[in-house]
C-alpha cells in the first residue's frame, strides 16, 4: 500500500521490475488466501525446528532487500539486472504454481495435511523452495555485498534442512509419499530420494 502510494508510477511503468513487484504482490496474496483456508492439520509443528525455524527462514529474504542499521553497502551488479529481473519473475511464477496447486495444504510451519502429488509437483517436490531460491537470487544480484551473499547462501541451506523435515514427517505419516519422493526430485530427476532416506 505504501509503495502504490508514493510511488504508483513506478508500479505502473512497463518494466521488469514493476512486473516483478505486482506478482510478488499477488504471490503473497496467495499466501493469505490459503493460509485462511487451508485443511486442519494432521500432524502439527512441535519444538523449535519444526515452528521457530520455518519462521525464520521464510523471513531471511527480506534481508536481501531491507535496509537495516548494520546492513553493508550494496549494489546491483552492473549489466545483470535482466537476469536478476528474470530470476525473480521465474521463481515467483514457481512460487505462485506452487502455492496454486498446494492451496488447502499450504504451512510455513513443519505440519502435516493432505498431500500433493499433482501440478507442478509432478516436476519438483518443493516448488516454493526451488522458486523462492530463485527470487533470492535475482534479489542478491540487484543487492549484491559480500554480506548478502552469506545470507542468500545460508537462506538456500536453509530451504533444503526445511524441506528434510518435512520429508521427513510426511512420510512418517503418509506411506505413498516416500513413493512419490523417489520418483520426483528437487528438479525433475535431480535430487530424488533414495528409498530408506
Amino acid at each position: 500500500a505504501q509503495r502504490m502510494a508514493l510511488h504508483p508510477g513506478e508500479l505502473l511503468a512497463p518494466t521488469a521490475a514493476a512486473r516483478a513487484w505486482w506478482l510478488i504482490t499477488f504471490q503473497f496474496v496467495l499466501f493469505v488466501v490459503a493460509f485462511l483456508t487451508r485443511h486442519p492439520t494432521q500432524l502439527p509443528a512441535r519444538g523449535i525446528m519444526e515452528t521457530l525455524f520455518p519462521l525464520a527462514c521464510a523471513a531471511m529474504p527480506f534481508a536481501l532487500v531491507v535496509t537495516y542499521p548494520f546492513r553493508p553497502p550494496v549494489r546491483a551488479l552492473a549489466g545483470l539486472n535482466p537476469l536478476a529481473s528474470g530470476l525473480a519473475i521465474a521463481g515467483t511464477l514457481v512460487i505462485i504454481a506452487g502455492v496454486a496447486r498446494l492451496r488447502k495444504s499450504f504451512a510455513i510451519m513443519t505440519e502435516v495435511r493432505e498431500p500433493v502429488f499433482g501440478g507442478i509437483y509432478r516436476w519438483t517436490r518443493h516448488p516454493m523452495y526451488v522458486g523462492s531460491m530463485l527470487t533470492a537470487m535475482g534479489a542478491l544480484l540487484q543487492n549484491f555485498s559480500a554480506w548478502n551473499a552469506l545470507v542468500c547462501l545460508a537462506f538456500c541451506a536453509c530451504q533444503v534442512v526445511r524441506a528434510r523435515l518435512e520429508e521427513r514427517k510426511l512420510g512418517g505419516l503418509i506411506p505413498e509419499y516416500g513413493r512419490y519422493a523417489a520418483t520426483v526430485g528437487w528438479l525433475g530427476p535431480f535430487g530424488r530420494r533414495r528409498s530408506g532416506r
